[in-house]
């Protein structure tokens, strides 16, 4: 039961980080040094609701979900954890308000694990992009 766990825990975070990646990958170059705080919420919730979608689904508990959640954003941006840990002290209390990109992300990571064609994976990943030019334009 226990390999079970681990081989769930591996398979959440071997998708999240795949999913991200594509997901930065298609949005504006220099995000990553941005240091507008609209955009930083915007990418660690859109990363957030997509580790937690991705948790849920295969049904890790919540333990086993923030721990998941935690490594996923250190390495995926190349965070410190005590700068993670700061965005995660956050994002629950967001994820209640329904912060936007926190729920587009949960449903981007699902529509591109059921995606049967590299155009439907395509969309999924590149609503950060649309996340990000929205927050452009405001």
């Amino acid at each position: 039961m226990h390999k079970g766990h681990e081989d769930k825990v591996e398979g959440v975070t071997k998708l999240s980080l795949q999913f991200l990646a594509e997901a930065i990958g298609l949005c504006p170059a220099g995000l990553e040094s941005s240091t507008n705080p609209d955009i930083a919420y915007a990418v660690v919730g859109f990363q957030y609701g997509a580790v937690q979608s991705a948790a849920y689904v295969a049904g890790l508990g919540q333990e086993s979900s923030v721990a998941v959640v935690e490594e996923v954003i250190i390495r995926i941006n190349g965070m410190e954890r005590e700068t993670s840990s700061r965005f995660l002290a956050v994002l629950p209390t967001l994820a209640k308000k329904e912060y936007p990109p926190i729920s587009i992300g949960g449903r981007a990571i699902i529509s591109y694990y059921n995606s049967t064609t590299d155009e439907e994976k395509l969309t999924a990943a590149s609503s950060l992009r649309e996340i990000l030019r929205q927050i452009d334009e405001a």
